[in-house]
């Protein structure tokens, strides 16, 4: 599940900015290809519980594993290499069921608190990074995070393909090549309408077993 969903799941439990930023820190810091940072804040701590928690039922979910073996499926026979169909596969889904959840209102405003309230001098001070250059790349993610606004529901497959290609780019063995980056696009167009399907009754299944 990618960051705007485990905010939507999060705000079902609280809507208190630190307890939404640490459901969403281990994917921010995935982002930045670093560990998720350490922290004594035990709302940012309990959020970051909840993230892996979420995580562990939301990859388990029946319907998660059907459409993503769907687009593994779709993908490799379009010449797309095993590993990159994978990783397209598992984080494409995770982006295009963001966009489905977008109309929540709740968990929008959530994920905009969360964000401005991240700054050094208020929840950022509780975040332990392993570095001063993963600080750094954290406060320039959430600038571009902040700057792109709300999450929308029509994103188009061309943003879907290169987040993608941006997200592997420096796994070799998933990376996407120019051929891949069209084959992503265009699955992200068909695929879009059956995990919009999918969001609404994800989300509820997925919440009434982190009860």
């Amino acid at each position: 599940m990618n960051f705007f969903g485990h905010t939507v799941l999060a705000v079902k439990r609280s809507a208190d900015p630190a307890f939404v930023l640490g459901s969403m820190l281990p994917d921010f810091a995935t982002m930045i290809r670093a560990r998720p940072p350490h922290t004594e804040h035990a709302a940012i701590d309990s959020g970051m519980q909840f993230h892996w928690r979420t995580d562990e039922v939301f990859h388990r979910s029946p319907a998660f594993l059907a459409l993503t073996h769907q687009a593994v499926v779709w993908l490799s026979a379009r010449g797309v290499r095993s590993g990159s169909a994978l990783a397209a596969a598992h984080v494409g889904v995770e982006v295009l069921l963001d966009a489905a959840l977008s109309d929540d209102e709740c968990a929008q405003g959530a994920y905009r608190a969360a964000l401005e309230g991240a700054t050094p001098s208020d929840l950022g001070r509780y975040l332990e990074w392993a570095s001063d250059e993963q600080r750094d790349r954290f406060a320039a993610l959430r600038g571009r995070l902040l700057a792109r606004g709300a999450i929308t529901a029509d994103i188009s497959p061309e943003t879907v393909a290169e987040r993608l290609r941006s997200a592997l780019a420096e796994r070799p063995r998933l990376s996407l090549d120019d051929t891949s980056v069209q084959a992503v696009r265009d699955w992200a167009r068909l695929a879009r309408p059956e995990v919009s399907a999918h969001a609404a009754p994800l989300i509820q299944e997925i919440a009434a077993r982190l009860l």
